[in-house]
């Protein structure tokens, strides 16, 4: 635990006092746990050798079987989303999953787009050294799973002083043609079972991840590096939008929770605080590509970037595979994929609008985001006032969420109450 707290303070700080405090720390948690699996391993031993069978039992999976490679789990049937349906053939597996992973139904009102005034480009160097592209081919595991019919990225590492200047000049290409080159938006996806669920024949139980071209994925951090420059250079975004942002991580969030409670209720009037949490449904599936890139014209971006952001979104083509089997290549509706950095900032960029609306009311309010996760913070002597104004914040988010075509779970809603003497308000009152 301390050792992933000096993690965070090492980001954080940037010097060179930190990361040598990290280094030392990391490495006596590793030697720790070598230990620790050295006697697990030995009491292991020692509790076989006292059962013959068990030994024996022991050497025959170690002779035949321990060398082998883990079978992934294998699917058995899914169920149709809309009917009361099952299959077992792998090309239906495969509908089910495209259905509830990637086809988008994004209906966004953007008819405020044409009559938006957009703002001059900032100013920003746009061609790559070859130090970028060095920092962030080593800064990749070497082992770090790519699609299968690309290099590894070990091999692009130990080739990368033949390479560097090859690998530059492409990546150069992809931005000043603000192009994103169409082998690299071809993935693979992997299928896997989400733990410690019930049953497995409905396709909200599993999860994807995505096997990208080695190449690709060192272009899109680069890229990544330059907006999150700009983002904070230019302060684009709100100090209250977290994740996917330098120096700003989940414990930050909590540490701005923190503050913002102990600052009102340090006010001589003695507040009480609701918080209202709100989950959007099936975030990263319903973006609309015009309301994000408008959105970045809106924020001052570079043209570049948006550009690329256009060419990185569009076409992309992904195969599925489980079962052992893989599916053909098909193109991708979904706008933005989940669990990536750069889907996680054009994603705050995208709600950027709902958090500005919110504080724009002029009232007590507060509000925290992280990435699809919205908490509106309202204070206040009465609570009655308090759920007034927390209805206010909840219908701009509804009426913004038609521009935006996004949907709020009202399954997910939760109502968290902060005070330090909660006989003096009325608790009970509802929104």
């Amino acid at each position: 635990m301390k050792s992933r707290w000096l993690q965070i303070i090492w980001k954080t700080q940037d010097t060179l006092e930190a990361w040598n405090e990290y280094l030392k720390h990391n490495d006596h948690k590793n030697k720790i746990i070598r230990q620790m699996k050295c006697i697990h391993f030995r009491t292991q031993m020692h509790e076989l050798s006292k059962a013959f069978k068990s030994i024996w039992c022991f050497a025959k999976w170690a002779r035949i079987k321990s060398q082998l490679s883990k079978k992934l789990s294998q699917f058995s049937s899914l169920k149709w989303s809309n009917i009361n349906h099952m299959t077992t053939m792998f090309k239906k597996k495969i509908e089910i999953l495209r259905e509830k992973f990637f086809l988008s139904s994004s209906q966004a009102n953007v008819n405020d787009i044409a009559r938006s005034f957009i703002s001059l480009i900032v100013s920003f160097n746009s061609r790559i050294t070859e130090d970028e592209v060095k920092q962030t081919i080593r800064w990749v595991k070497a082992d770090k799973a790519s699609n299968a019919s690309d290099i590894s990225n070990r091999a692009l590492q130990a080739s990368l002083a033949e390479l560097i200047s090859v690998l530059t000049s492409l990546f150069n290409a992809c931005i000043i043609h603000k192009y994103h080159s169409k082998q690299f938006k071809k993935t693979q996806t992997i299928v896997l079972r989400k733990s410690k669920k019930s049953d497995y024949i409905n396709s909200k139980t599993y999860q994807l991840i995505a096997l990208l071209n080695i190449m690709s994925k060192a272009l899109k951090l680069i890229m990544i590096k330059r907006l999150s420059d700009i983002v904070e250079t230019h302060c684009m975004l709100s100090n209250a939008q977290m994740r996917a942002r330098r120096k700003w991580f989940m414990i930050s969030t909590l540490n701005l929770l923190v503050d913002q409670v102990h600052t009102v209720w340090d006010c001589e009037i003695k507040y009480v605080i609701f918080m209202l949490s709100l989950d959007i449904v099936e975030a990263f599936n319903q973006v609309s590509h015009v309301r994000l890139l408008h959105t970045l014209k809106m924020k001052r971006t570079l043209s570049y970037i948006i550009e690329w952001t256009r060419s990185f979104l569009e076409n992309r083509e992904t195969s599925l595979i489980f079962n052992e089997q893989t599916s053909d290549m098909r193109e991708i509706n979904a706008d933005i994929s989940q669990k990536s950095f750069i889907s996680s900032i054009f994603f705050l960029f995208f709600n950027a609008s709902l958090i500005e609306k919110c504080k724009a009311l002029k009232i007590k309010i507060e509000v925290l985001n992280f990435v699809n996760d919205i908490n509106i913070l309202v204070y206040n002597r009465f609570t009655e006032e308090i759920c007034r104004t927390l209805s206010k914040a909840h219908d701009v988010c509804t009426k913004l969420a038609c521009t935006h075509d996004t949907t709020f779970a009202s399954k997910k809603y939760e109502l968290t109450h902060f005070t330090r003497k909660s006989n003096r308000f009325n608790m009970m009152t509802s929104i």
